[in-house]
Formats: structure tokens, sequence, C-alpha cells
């Protein structure tokens, strides 16, 4: 959601939010990532 409304949205505000949970998505999924290949050939 975060990412459609950085393609379409308009209010500072929200551009901010959405810049914010895109960010920290992306680093938790780089985080799990990491662990699963760490745990992968367990």
């Amino acid at each position: 959601m975060a990412e459609t409304y950085l393609k379409y949205g308009k209010d500072p505000v929200l551009t901010k939010m959405a810049k914010d949970i895109v960010g920290s998505q992306k680093k938790e999924i780089a985080a799990m990532d990491k662990w699963m290949k760490a745990r992968a050939g367990k």
C-alpha cells in the first residue's frame, strides 16, 4: 500500500510516512532473508 501511495499520492506528510514504511520493510525483509539463508542447511 505504501508503494502505491508513493506512486499516486500527493500529501507530503503521507508521502514521508509511506517512504518511512517502505524503508523499514525493506530492512526487515533483508534481515529475514539473511536469517533464512543462514538456516537453510539446518
